[in-house]
């Protein structure tokens, strides 16, 4: 088959979704599929065209709506109206099966949705990523999905929903059930795996080699709950020392969060890293013990998968795709989200269990990974939607 894969960012840039599409065409490819990528420029990738791991990338200029400090994310809302000009001509020249869009926020998707209902014709599938439901934001999004999102769908041959409680939102909203399916993001388990002696942060601790480390990884924004994490840090010190946290990201909250921790004196416990290439996560998370992930809303981060991969116990928020991953006491622990209280209490339970009880989660984290998680068992899911929807577009 030829996929058309649409999303508004694509590696290099850093992200769950960029991540998700490029271990999509990866697996695509592995599997004997031709895979050609839609995206947008970037300052460090400007060109027109070019191929990564055989995958055919188009890339085109975007012109984004400016930060505003009461829309989280807004920028991300940019137009490419000379991809939309040229998406029928890509669709001709490679002979495309099906359309895959990625976010369904994103205005190349929903308008390559609406020209593709009039002009194009072709099987088409959207991932729809977690929800956001922070603010003025939020309204927007239940507009979205209300009315517009409920529109597309009539046409789609599925939205792929990347949790069990975004699918029960979308039903909320009469989306059609048929055309709903759950497929969570994965984790490449051949990259993410446990490293022995890793030395990644040996750097940050000098006299501290023997502390138990936490880590959290991704964007300091609203959503992430980054400020809870740093608010429960005092309360676990009170009754455990010997450990340091590590706040991996960037975002408009960074000086934010790190006013806050010299506020609360503890500076000396925490630090703030804004940066590793993808190559080097895989030892970022193997030099740590805990992941944490103190989100307010969540959909099924990426994070997850990768933490889970490598073994790691996880104490995250119990919303929406993170439970079903999670059990409680059987491979993580799980609080309510902005409840600092009970976070430091299950970060101090995770990090007071016996050597028994960690190798336990450890096990069940990585054969949960393997068995759930992997990108190659997800993308085998999705192609058998490719099939079904061509096979339906043939009938």
């Amino acid at each position: 088959m030829n996929i058309l894969l649409i999303s508004h960012f694509f590696l290099p840039h850093k992200g769950g979704v960029e991540t998700a599409v490029y271990n999509t065409a990866k697996q695509l490819i592995s599997f004997g599929h031709k895979v050609i990528v839609i995206t947008s420029k970037l300052e460090e990738e400007s060109r027109d065209f070019h191929i990564i791991e055989d995958i055919l990338i188009y890339r085109f200029k975007s012109y984004n709506i400016p930060e505003v400090k009461f829309l989280p994310q807004i920028s991300s809302f940019g137009i490419m109206p000379k991809a939309l000009l040229k998406l029928s001509d890509i669709i001709k020249k490679y002979k495309i099966h099906v359309i895959h869009a990625e976010g369904r926020f994103f205005p190349i998707t929903f308008l390559t949705a609406i020209l593709n209902n009039i002009i194009f014709k072709k099987p088409m599938i959207i991932t729809c990523q977690g929800r956001l439901k922070i603010g003025i934001t939020g309204i927007f999004e239940e507009i979205f999905d209300k009315l517009i999102l409920r529109y597309l769908t009539k046409n789609l041959e599925r939205l792929i929903c990347v949790s069990k409680s975004l699918k029960n939102r979308f039903l909320m909203f009469k989306i059609n059930k048929k055309k709903l399916i759950v497929i969570p993001n994965g984790v490449d388990i051949l990259k993410f795996k446990c490293i022995k002696n890793p030395k990644i942060l040996k750097q940050y601790l000098k006299d501290k080699l023997d502390y138990k480390k936490v880590i959290f990884a991704g964007r300091l924004d609203a959503q992430k709950g980054v400020e809870y994490l740093i608010r429960a840090i005092p309360l676990v010190l009170k009754n455990y020392q010997k450990v340091h946290f590590f706040i991996l990201g960037n975002g408009k909250l960074e000086m934010k969060l790190k006013k806050l921790a010299s506020k609360l004196k503890i500076n000396s416990y925490i630090t703030f890293i804004n940066a590793f290439s993808l190559d080097q996560m895989p030892e970022f998370y193997s030099s740590a013990d805990i992941f944490c992930l103190p989100s307010i809303h969540e959909g099924f981060p990426l994070s997850l998968a990768e933490a889970l991969s490598i073994g790691l116990i996880v104490v995250a928020s119990a919303t929406e795709g993170i439970p079903e991953a999670i059990k409680e006491n059987e491979n993580g622990f799980l609080v309510e989200p902005k409840n600092t209280l009970q976070l430091s209490n299950k970060l101090l339970k995770a990090l007071t269990l016996s050597d028994q009880q960690v190798k336990i989660i450890q096990d069940n984290n990585i054969n949960l990974a393997h068995n759930n998680f992997s990108w190659e068992y997800l993308v085998k899911k999705i192609i058998k939607i490719y099939k079904k929807s061509i096979l339906n577009g043939i009938i």
